[in-house]
Order: structure tokens, then sequence, then C-alpha cells
């Protein structure tokens, strides 16, 4: 007894991937964009919270996160789908900016963009899948 294939879906229109392609543009600049932001505001982070000598970890760390995480997030939507691992993605990193709001030390702050960084991972790794499954060839 054999199992058929799910068929798979229509390709989306014109219309449908340019709704696309704007929402993985939406998410992508979400993720670039909080570098600067937080470049911007490190001063007055570090007068509120104290730490000088803990600033390079905040910026590190998100980095580190986001890159170490890249390669998983990418397996991760091969086996499970596009969708849910970039959604997932997104929450995480919505989540980690969040808690960074309400950090309370620069150790705490630090900690919460590590969070932030893993959330970014996904997002970064799969709206870059996304777009070339979008405009395959």
């Amino acid at each position: 007894m054999t199992v058929a294939a799910a068929p798979a879906p229509a390709a989306p229109d014109a219309r449908q991937r340019r709704w696309v392609l704007a929402g993985l543009m939406a998410m992508m600049l979400l993720a670039a964009m909080d570098t600067n932001i937080v470049a911007t505001a490190i001063p007055q982070i570090v007068g509120d919270l104290g730490g000088l000598a803990l600033v390079s970890w905040v910026f590190s760390i998100y980095v580190l996160a986001q890159t170490v995480t890249i390669p998983i997030y990418g397996k991760l939507a091969d086996l499970l789908g596009r969708k849910p691992v970039l959604i997932g993605g997104a929450l995480i990193f919505l989540a980690g900016s969040a808690a960074c709001s309400l950090a309370w030390s620069m150790h705490a702050l630090i900690v919460f963009r590590g969070l932030q960084g893993l959330g970014a991972g996904a997002v970064m790794a799969t709206v870059n899948t996304l777009a070339g499954d979008l405009y395959a060839v």
C-alpha cells in the first residue's frame, strides 16, 4: 500500500508575491534596524544602567547569537517548514526586545540581547530562504 504525497501548493501570482515580499522586507528591516537603534541609544542606556565596561557585550552577544543560530534555523526550516520557523523567530525576537526594555542592569540587558539575537538568526536565515523560494528560477 502506497501513500500519495500531498499536492504541492499553487505558485503565488504576481500580486501575492508582492505582498509576501513586502512582509519579508518588513521582517528584515525589523532585525536590521535593531542594531542602529541600540547604537544610538547606548549612551543613555549606560547612563541609566551603568556598566560602561560591558557595552561591547551588548552588541557582541547579539551578533554572536544571530550568527551561531543561522545554520540551525536553516535546517529547522527545511525540516519543519519556513513559515513556522519565521513566525517563531519573530516571536523570540520580539520577546527579547520587550525584555530588553525591562532590563534592570547591564548583565540583564546582555542576556536579553542574546535572546533577541536568537530570534534575529531565525529571521535573517528564513527571510533569505523564503525570498529564494518565492523567486526561484
